[in-house]
């Protein structure tokens, strides 16, 4: 029986609020797919650097790396769902952010995303075999969803820019550049990037790179032991002491300060 840790994972919205609002709020990225199904409350979601607004039964695809925020209000509920970056999954190539109104549908995710959890808490024999068959019934209502709608969200021509620097901006945040190198690579001025960040996404260009800095900071202070002067140079920071003036401005407190206890033995 295969012991080997399942790239799964099911958590609630309100499970990820007490970890740790900043972890989802701030812009960031993972590694695995990642689908929110979100049942209750309001507020805005920013994928690709793009922000829109969600309410109840609204449903947001977020593939592996892609750069992404999720506000989350004390009224917000609903589930997370990680999920394997495997082919045979047949998931969707790019992200979209849909409001399921048919019923069936909405009790079908959920019913989808609950045995996935159950699975996960059970531990069972055929452990693998169960989760493939049940995130291939997630992909499935995902594209019958997006059929249904006739796709996702139609994308405004401005944004494409937008998008372009988002994935230039997960691809070289750690390297310490600026917004007008991501301008120069672009091939546009640094003034028309930050304007059509902050119309597609209410934040500037330099906000946007800040934040996504930011998080990876605050997750290396806290999942990590790396000394202050690491984390910097990890981030493309000229030096230890600016790193704490950013990451203080940006926070609100030093390094030393937000960096939770040592783990213990």
């Amino acid at each position: 029986m295969s012991k080997k840790p399942t790239v799964h994972a099911v958590a609630s919205l309100g499970k990820l609020r007490m970890q740790g609002a900043w972890r989802v709020e701030l812009l960031h990225a993972s590694p695995r797919n990642r689908l929110y199904w979100i049942t209750r409350g309001q507020g805005r979601v920013t994928v690709n650097c793009v922000t829109r607004g969600y309410g109840p039964n609204t449903a947001v695809f977020v593939p592996a790396h892609v750069p992404m925020a999720l506000e989350l209000a004390s009224q917000t509920q609903g589930l997370q769902l990680c999920l394997p970056t495997d082919e045979s999954l047949a998931l969707p190539k790019d992200p979209f952010h849909l409001r399921v109104s048919n019923i069936e549908s909405q009790a079908a995710i959920t019913s989808h995303i609950e045995k996935i959890e159950n699975e996960l808490a059970a531990q069972a024999p055929a452990l693998d075999q169960a989760l493939t068959a049940y995130s291939l019934l997630v992909s499935a209502w995902m594209a019958r969803e997006l059929a249904r709608q006739e796709g996702a969200i139609a994308r405004e021509g401005s944004h494409r820019l937008v998008e372009i620097y988002a994935a230039k901006l997960e691809e070289n945040f750690r390297k310490g550049i600026g917004v007008a190198d991501y301008a120069k690579l672009l091939q546009v001025t640094p003034t028309h990037l930050s304007r059509v960040c902050r119309e597609a996404s209410g934040r500037p260009a330099l906000a946007l790179l800040t934040e996504r800095t930011m998080h990876e900071a605050r997750r290396l202070l806290q999942e990590t032991d790396l000394p202050a002067r690491e984390v910097a140079q990890q981030l493309g920071f000229s030096s230890a002491a600016y790193f704490t003036r950013a990451f203080s401005q940006s926070v609100g407190r030093t390094p030393s300060e937000f960096r939770k206890p040592p783990h213990r033995a």
